[in-house]
């Protein structure tokens, strides 16, 4: 009787609670910021982003084990490939090739038919790794899928990084920069890593 009770408590846990692997299918992601001349962006161009989500009752109860990882390569400006090369020295890149974050905890909200996201986690920029919250937008798309959209600012002195100049430092970059994103995610294949 026993056994058959730890059964049954079994079969009702996976009922109410069944996670899944995640991957990226498409995303749209900038990173931009100011500078003595002009504002600028860079296009973000590849990405790899993986989670795994527990669903409870038909939404989303927790997300697990999410990372991002973006070549710093893929940081592709609107102003050509000089820019690109300074974006590239600043973040180091040939000694620190990707920008990491890892999630620790997620809180999830389910708000006016959205998610609220509140992922606590661990940001690596040019092998300065802070501890940050970041906040998100969720909502649910066709085939199973979820997309994440919002945006964060990131200081460049805090991670080590001097703000790109040029013309012999009379033109100068701040140094905040922010980065805008939106992910859609669907269920694995086994293919997380994604170019655009």
């Amino acid at each position: 009787m026993k056994n058959l009770l730890l059964n049954l408590l079994a079969l009702l846990i996976a009922a109410s609670l069944s996670g899944q692997a995640y991957e990226v299918a498409h995303f749209e992601m900038t990173v931009s910021g100011t500078s003595t001349l002009h504002d600028w962006t860079s296009d973000i161009t590849k990405i790899n982003a993986e989670a795994y989500i527990d669903w409870t009752d038909g939404k989303v109860g927790n997300i697990r084990n999410l990372s991002v990882t973006v070549p710093v390569e893929g940081i592709v400006s609107t102003k050509g490939r000089i820019m690109d090369g300074k974006t590239w020295d600043a973040l180091k890149k040939d000694k620190y090739p990707n920008i990491t974050f890892k999630v620790s905890t997620a809180d999830v909200k389910w708000v006016n038919g959205k998610y609220l996201i509140t992922a606590n986690g661990k940001l690596t920029v040019a092998g300065q790794t802070k501890t940050v919250t970041l906040k998100a937008n969720g909502k649910p798309v066709a085939n199973g899928g979820l997309v994440f959209s919002g945006s964060y600012d990131i200081n460049m002195p805090d991670y080590g990084v001097e703000p790109p100049t040029a013309l012999m430092g009379s033109i100068k970059t701040g140094e905040k920069v922010t980065i805008d994103y939106s992910v859609n995610m669907v269920p694995s294949n086994g293919n997380a890593s994604l170019d655009r």
